[in-house]
């Protein structure tokens, strides 16, 4: 290929490649990692796990994490979709040194940092390989392309795609391409692969050691009709003119390996090291019944692979980081229980000791990280926490934090203290209605363990009404309650009643149900002493007397 064919390729491109390098210097750090999403639609939680990864690696190593955004796909882009990518990071607490800051600014010396606004460099790339002779113009309509394919197939080509042989527009003269483009014809720019078909070679991977691959021989599509690069070429590109020393990645890219080692080799840029995490795999019954097979998480049919399912529901930050992280590592879990306020990067990870075969994502994992984080907090980290969350997400709740933030702050020891019952922030309102909900309770139908009880549960409830006194400590409470108990013929103490059950109508345990179920419509609950302290007299009072009407209806 001449200098003429890309002077009439890129004719407006006046940069070269020398300038391009001066503008991006060499990096002083020995590490730089990037995340590098496209902003096509809600963040899935897999991206939110290799940003984390790539962060740590950083930080790790005195380096530096940037942003790119990876928009080249303009038809796929969504509105606003980099500031969701952003406002996802900072939600949870995932922070890059460079980057885009907004829908249209960047901070940082080695952007843009959004691919739509580089392509004045790719094209300055571009026609340097096609003045070199390693690129040219593909003009091949999908029409043609599809048919290549189909002779393919029919000859039995065991590889598929544009190389070699099947390449038509690889040798075309410099008056072919000259009369191509002054017909007007569409165009993309195809890098011309040195490959060999048959032959492989060695590629490492941190986490996967010494992989062994065909070498690319497709000469691959690196800009497109519109002008904008493919993934591949602005990937090497980037990461080259930004530093990137590791690429951390899903191994989705794991098959592109070859075309872009071959591309960093081609371009004479040193070539980054390479990690392809392992995806996060969900467990489901197969079809025909017979046992379990695994698949990744969808962001069409599972609800947990979207990264603000998470916040909606409200797990904690910290609780879904130490989660992707034990799912990832094995020593992450004992790491964390001795470092229990440590920030997630001071964790000495190892990518090399990360499960090639992929994360199984557990809810009851999840669940239990997610209770062991909420425990540890104090009550003033989980008010403010749970505020912030049910202003978003349950507006009721937020009313009802808001009309009194010192009670909510006092309810919280009730369910915290000594207990691993709270995941996520809805648990609160779904574990704890008789405390953060404001509708009346319901008491029907009765349970079937207080069914037996009926008859006898009214005048009990009338006769804890008249002997109840909010002043009571815990002590003189449940002395009241104990003597109603043998007032009715129940044992006032649970060992008698297991002894000789036909002397007695029940326990003391029962006629606490009783109090327990009008006051919470619950049958077990938390200390009932300290949930009527938090309610005040008269609504303990009011409820009772409500369970009361209900049995007399």
């Amino acid at each position: 290929m001449s200098k003429k064919i890309a002077e009439a390729l890129f004719p407006h491109i006046q940069t070269d490649v020398a300038e391009m390098e001066g503008r991006y210097p060499p990096r002083k750090a020995a590490c730089v990692t990037r995340f590098a999403p496209s902003p096509t639609g809600f963040m899935h939680i897999g991206g939110l796990y290799t940003a984390l990864i790539n962060c740590i690696v950083a930080r790790q190593k005195q380096g530096v994490f940037l942003l790119r955004i990876e928009d080249t796909d303009q038809k796929r882009q969504l509105e606003n979709g980099v500031s969701e990518i952003i406002s996802t990071l900072r939600d949870f607490d995932i922070r890059f040194d460079e980057g885009p800051s907004s829908e249209t600014e960047d901070y940082g010396m080695y952007g843009p940092y959004r691919q739509s606004l580089r392509r004045e460099i790719y094209q300055t790339y571009a026609k340097y390989l096609v003045a070199c002779g390693k690129a040219y113009p593909c003009f091949c309509t999908p029409e043609e392309l599809q048919q290549l394919r189909q002779r393919q197939e029919e000859a039995g080509a065991l590889q598929k795609g544009y190389w070699g042989p099947w390449a038509r527009c690889r040798d075309l003269t410099e008056e072919e391409i000259l009369a191509n483009l002054a017909a007007q014809k569409p165009f993309v720019i195809r890098m011309r692969s040195t490959g060999r078909e048959g032959v492989f070679r060695t590629i490492h991977d941190e986490l996967r050691g010494d992989i062994t691959m065909q070498e690319n021989i497709l000469d691959t599509v690196i800009i497109k009709q519109d002008g904008l690069p493919t993934y591949h070429f602005a990937h090497v590109i980037d990461d080259h003119l930004m530093g990137s020393t590791d690429i951390i990645r899903a191994d989705e890219w794991l098959s592109s390996l070859p075309v872009h080692v071959e591309m960093f080799e081609t371009m004479g840029f040193p070539t980054p090291r390479y990690t392809h995490l392992s995806p996060i795999m969900k467990e489901e019954p197969k079809e025909d019944g017979a046992g379990l097979s695994k698949r990744k998480l969808s962001k069409r049919k599972d609800p947990e692979a979207r990264v603000h399912y998470y916040d909606e529901i409200g797990y904690p930050v910290t609780a879904v980081l130490d989660y992707l992280l034990t799912i990832s590592s094995a020593a992450y879990e004992p790491w964390r229980k001795e470092n229990m306020d440590a920030p997630v990067t001071d964790f000495p990870m190892d990518v090399s000791k990360f499960s090639i075969s992929g994360a199984l994502f557990d809810f009851d994992k999840l669940n239990s990280v997610a209770r062991n984080r909420v425990n540890h907090m104090a009550p003033e980290e989980i008010a403010q926490k749970v505020a912030a969350w049910a202003e978003e997400n349950e507006p009721a709740f937020y009313a009802l934090i808001q009309e009194d933030p010192q009670w909510f702050l006092r309810s919280i020891p009730l369910w915290h203290d000594n207990r691993l019952d709270v995941a996520k922030w809805s648990d609160l309102t779904a574990m704890y209605p008789y405390l953060y909900r404001r509708q009346p309770l319901c008491y029907s139908p009765l349970p079937e363990k207080l069914e037996p009880h009926r008859q006898r549960i009214p005048a009990i409830l009338r006769a804890y009404q008249d002997s109840f006194d909010y002043a009571d400590d815990s002590a003189a409470w449940f002395d009241k309650v104990r003597g109603i108990a043998g007032a009715f013929g129940y044992a006032v103490k649970t060992g008698l009643y297991k002894k000789h059950p036909e002397e007695y109508n029940g326990s003391i345990a029962d006629v606490s149900g009783f109090i327990r179920y009008a006051i919470t419509g619950q049958l077990n609950s938390p200390d009932l002493w300290q949930i009527i302290q938090l309610l005040g007299p008269e609504e303990a009072a009011r409820r009772v007397e409500a369970f009361h009407a209900s049995l007399q209806a």
